[in-house]
C-alpha cells in the first residue's frame, strides 16, 4: 500500500509518490499556553482607552473580546502557534500569523462575523478574502492549518 500524504490546501489526502516524501505535515503544533497567552492579551486589549492610537480610535467592543475568548476556546488544542492579538481603531481586532511567504489574518468584525485574508508569495499565488460566521471553526481550523502547513517545525 502506497503512502498517503495529506494536502494542506485542499484537506484531503492521496498517495505519495517519491518526491512528495520532501515535505513533512505535523498534526499538531505543541503550543501549551496559547489560550492563557491569547487571553491576557484580550485582558489588555479590553482596557484600552478612546482613542488609545492617538487618532480616535474606540475602545475594543467587550462583545468582540467575550466573542474572542469563546472562540479562541473552541479551537483544537494544539492547533497553531500562538497569533499575534491586534487592536483595530474601529474598536474590533484581528488575530495574525506571519511566518515566511505567508500571512493569516482572522478579524473579528463584530461578535457574529470573521474576516479573513489569506495571502502567500507570489509564487505560491494564495490571495483569498471572505468572511464567515465566528461560530463556524471547521472553517476558522482549515485556515489556521493551511497557515500551519508553512511553518518550519524543529
Amino acid at each position: 500500500m502506497a503512502p498517503r500524504t495529506l494536502d494542506p490546501d485542499q484537506d484531503t489526502s492521496s498517495d505519495a509518490t517519491a518526491s512528495e516524501y520532501d515535505r513533512w505535515e505535523p498534526a499538531a503544533y505543541y503550543a501549551p499556553d496559547f489560550e492563557l497567552i491569547v487571553n491576557r492579551e484580550l485582558d489588555r486589549l479590553g482596557k484600552l482607552e478612546p482613542n488609545w492610537d492617538a487618532e480616535d480610535a474606540r475602545p475594543i467592543d467587550s462583545a468582540v473580546i467575550d466573542a474572542a475568548r469563546t472562540f479562541i476556546s473552541k479551537l483544537s488544542k494544539n492547533i497553531a502557534s500562538t497569533p499575534a492579538v491586534v487592536p483595530m481603531r474601529k474598536g474590533n481586532l484581528q488575530f495574525e500569523w506571519n511566518a515566511g511567504p505567508r500571512s493569516l489574518e482572522l478579524e473579528i468584525e463584530d461578535p457574529q462575523t470573521i474576516h479573513y485574508l489569506k495571502w502567500a508569495s507570489e509564487e505560491e499565488g494564495v490571495e483569498d478574502e471572505d468572511s464567515f460566521p465566528i461560530a463556524d471553526t471547521d472553517r476558522a481550523e482549515a485556515l489556521i492549518r493551511w497557515f500551519m502547513g508553512s511553518v518550519v517545525h524543529v
